[in-house]
């Protein structure tokens, strides 16, 4: 099936460049139109005054004809003259920009270059990745830098619905690129008010969490390969050291769809992940499970409708 656009966003750095390259491997194969979008900051808020535009309208679409002939220029060799006319050039904050035009163009996936930041901007949510895994419903791919042909994808799962749609996230995507899937489980030691915890109590932990994994994995035998495992570790710094030990390319994380609030407070294991890149990271919504399977799974019972005679009332035989 031809997948939805796929939206990118675009400068005049490198890191957008690997963006909009991975993209086009992905958009190739699935048959998608790529979508790219710059962002042109408000001048006026960019020198921090905020009462007034000091810019007309007149002066904003020459600033924009300006940048959209920038940045077509710019990237020439990885935007394809047929992409041109979808180039998406717009004013105000580049995270805005990517969920509107996402949300616009109902999106399949939305792509961005990965950039390291510092404890302070992260603090203030002013990472473009950070505040769009927070509030976009459809899967963001934050590209690491040097990230070339993707070859092996790791999905790091719980025991959450939030699984679910991850890994057939990257069962899709490895299909498509012809790549390796493992399956990893994280178990972070078991922890009781800071006190010694016997030995046999770990290892029954342990013992349930496997079979958890193994639950989870049941229904998607079809889906899922053979190549899983399971670690035993603080769960971000184990995700991350897997991914490099592994030469993963890709490692995709299942987002447990928080409400807007939740989404504020920084430090989940996602965002952390996010900030290292310990390779190119998709982050997949867990509204992505269909409601029928969700029910299924829940153990809710599928009833049939009734008949239009039942329906009208008619008295049983």
């Amino acid at each position: 099936m031809k997948w939805k656009p796929i939206v990118v966003g675009v400068d005049d750095s490198p890191e957008a460049r690997l963006a909009l390259a991975l993209a086009w491997k992905i958009a190739e194969p699935a048959g998608a139109d790529v979508v790219a979008v710059h962002a042109v900051p408000d001048l006026w808020l960019a020198s921090g005054l905020e009462e007034m535009p000091l810019v007309t309208p007149e002066v904003l679409e020459v600033l924009v004809r300006d940048s959209r002939t920038h940045i077509e220029r710019l990237l020439a060799d990885v935007l394809p003259r047929s992409a041109r006319p979808r180039l998406d050039v717009r004013t105000g904050p580049a995270a805005l920009a990517l969920g509107d035009v996402a949300r616009q163009r109902r999106a399949e996936l939305v792509v961005i270059g990965g950039r390291e930041h510092g404890a302070l901007a992260r603090g203030l949510g002013r990472s473009t990745a950070h505040y769009l895994v927070r509030t976009l419903d459809v899967p963001l791919l934050v590209a690491r830098p040097g990230t070339g042909a993707v070859n092996r994808v790791l999905v790091a799962v719980d025991v959450s619905s939030a699984s679910i749609p991850a890994i057939k996230a990257a069962e899709r995507l490895a299909q498509l690129l012809r790549a390796q899937v493992r399956i990893l489980h994280v178990v972070e030691p078991l922890r009781l008010l800071y006190l010694p915890v016997a030995e046999l109590d770990q290892q029954a932990f342990e013992q349930r969490a496997r079979d958890a994994f193994e639950r989870l994995l049941a229904p998607l035998a079809p889906l899922v390969r053979e190549d899983r495992v399971v670690r035993t570790g603080p769960v971000a710094e184990t995700i991350a050291q897997e991914a490099i030990a592994w030469h993963a390319d890709l490692l995709v994380l299942g987002s447990h769809g928080k409400g807007w609030i939740d989404r504020l407070l920084m430090g989940s294991t996602t965002e952390r992940l996010l900030t290292f890149l310990p390779a190119s990271v998709l982050v997949v919504p867990a509204g992505a499970v269909p409601k029928r399977a969700t029910a299924r799974r829940a153990g809710t019972v599928q009833r049939r409708p009734r008949s239009k005679a039942r329906r009208k009332g008619k008295p049983r035989a």
